[in-house]
């Protein structure tokens, strides 16, 4: 029977993984193959069943609203010239994209100083950690709908305000995740390290910041998601002018409550389809630099993001 097993085991790693396998090593051909089939099977229910697009659009009819918003799919005779273009580019999809984007990003990177900092303070003063940190988990605790009109008030309707209120649900859980590395570090090697005289800083230098970075990045991914969720909560409460010269207001999260308001669901679909592949995007893009900064490190469950 062992002979058998030990068989079986030799011819498996002599062909090479199995189907299984593969896709669990490659997840993006298991994303992949798993979105066409979800695809596939939304246009067919629609179809079949015949759900009219105010109720729940195909997938064909949110391409269509994609293609009309980012390529100019149906602009008649096409783009006459450069003005023309212009033209077409300031009415498009990306000058609202552009903008949320702009507030998501610096959200994050005011988050992200925030959280990083409060994390490194609270760890080397219990007195101030003692202090502040119940304000800052009562403050966390109020509904970000109900402080977003006093961001608008404080900070006006243009981009400042939707960057602050952006940075303020980004902050809190890479904050968290800062305090937990940084107490991490195992008690041996504290204890050796106060063994060969190493002082507070070194302490901290040469062992619980690096112990605490798998942490931090798994931080870094959750708050870049939610740096987009606040941009976004913002520009529902009060979106400003366009940065880029565009007209009237801008932004995803005003295009999404037209769309919502003029009945277009299809157009809603859209919209939420553009937000998903820029939240998707830059948490790969933080996955990326975490790969790059954090190659000596294994990922485990207790390090892993969003």
């Amino acid at each position: 029977m062992a002979t058998t097993d030990r068989k079986n085991e030799t011819s498996k790693s002599a062909g090479g993984p199995s189907l299984s396998e593969t896709l669990l090593q490659r997840s993006y051909l298991l994303f992949g193959i798993s979105f066409v089939v979800l695809l596939v099977v939304w246009e067919w229910t629609v179809t079949y069943f015949e759900v009219d697009d105010f109720i729940f659009p195909a997938p064909s009819g949110v391409a269509t609203a994609l293609l009309r918003g980012l390529f100019f799919y149906d602009v008649g005779s096409g783009v006459g010239g450069a003005a023309d273009f212009m033209g077409l580019m300031k009415t498009s999809f990306y000058n609202h994209i552009s903008h949320t984007l702009f507030e998501a990003v610096m959200g994050f990177f005011m988050g992200s100083i925030i959280g990083l900092g409060l994390g490194l303070l609270f760890m080397q003063s219990k007195w101030v950690e003692a202090i502040i940190m119940p304000y800052v988990v009562a403050f966390q605790t109020l509904p970000k709908l109900a402080i977003a009109p006093l961001f608008i008030i404080w900070f006006g309707y243009e981009v400042k305000s939707k960057i602050f209120l952006a940075g303020l649900v980004a902050f809190f859980p890479l904050l968290v995740n800062t305090m937990v590395g940084l107490k991490s570090a195992a008690t041996d090697q504290i204890d050796l390290m106060r063994s060969l005289s190493a002082s507070r800083w070194q302490m901290f230098w040469k062992m619980q910041f690096p112990n605490a970075l798998p942490f931090i990045f798994a931080g870094f991914e959750i708050a870049v998601v939610f740096s987009l969720l606040g941009a976004i909560l913002g520009e529902f409460v009060g979106a400003g002018q366009c940065m880029w010269g565009g007209r009237g207001q801008c932004g995803l999260g005003i295009l999404l409550m037209q769309m919502s308001f003029s009945s277009d669901t299809t157009g809603t679909f859209a919209i939420l389809v553009i937000l998903s592949c820029m939240g998707l995007g830059m948490h790969q893009v933080v996955r990326f630099v975490k790969k790059k900064v954090l190659f000596w490190a294994p990922e485990t469950d207790k390090t892993m993001g969003a």
